[in-house]
């Protein structure tokens, strides 16, 4: 009878054990802070655990996000934006940087190529970009077609995540009915692309997408050959 007890005893020793493993291991995991959760209750996965394989993504999209655009962050940014699909959070940090940097065009150009794929943030930056004619030629309509995909975004709605609708408010009153049923029509006729390079990188990006740690290799085959160093 005692024996028995014993070994009950100890087999729950060993669940409370793992319990309490389980425990620490998630609290490091989430690095002792309470996770961020969506409408549903689902935790928000952070930049990091949307791109596992490379830290380096995850830092210089956040760094460019808060306004952080020097020549190291923008190298990496666009070695990264060059990798076409999948990489459209680079693409629109990218344009961001360029944005603050005066280059508003090329700017417009990379976030576009974001907003083309169905990225939201992007979608929801150029409806801005073309309310205000900043980096494109002013155009309420095409700026109102980009706030309404932004705001029925799919990838939005299906993880819970509630859309900023002040970006629709802005062009109330700037456009007609005619207009709006204009800007109705494009969104609903549009559907995603995914931009490629169709070009190969000029030498000096070629080179910032060689990083091993901190050194750049002094020359480098064309980019198709190229592995993924991070």
């Amino acid at each position: 009878m005692s024996v028995n007890r014993i070994r009950i005893t100890s087999k729950a020793g060993a669940v409370i054990a793992l319990s309490v493993i389980g425990l620490v291991l998630a609290a490091c995991s989430s690095g002792g802070a309470a996770r961020k959760r969506d409408a549903d209750g689902r935790i928000i996965p952070t930049l990091a655990e949307q791109d596992p394989t490379s830290t380096l993504y995850a830092k210089s999209v956040s760094q460019a996000a808060h306004g952080e655009c020097d020549s190291e962050i923008m190298d990496v940014l666009t070695c990264f934006a060059y990798r076409g699909h999948g990489y459209e959070g680079a693409q629109m940090a990218l344009g961001q940087c360029y944005i603050a940097k005066g280059q508003e065009a090329e700017g417009a150009e990379w976030v576009q190529r974001a907003a083309n794929s169905g990225w939201p943030d992007a979608q929801k930056m150029m409806a801005t970009l073309y309310l205000k004619g900043q980096g494109v030629d002013q155009d309420p309509v095409e700026g109102a077609k980009w706030a309404k995909l932004y705001t029925r975004n799919p990838s939005l709605l299906s993880l819970g995540v509630q859309p900023d609708v002040s970006i629709v408010q802005e062009f109330r009153g700037s456009l007609t009915s005619e207009q709006n049923a204009v800007a109705d029509q494009r969104a609903s006729s549009w559907v995603p692309s995914y931009w490629t390079p169709t070009s190969v990188i000029d030498r000096d990006v070629r080179r910032s997408c060689a990083v091993e740690g901190r050194h750049r290799v002094p020359s480098m085959p064309d980019i198709e050959s190229v592995p993924n160093p991070y």
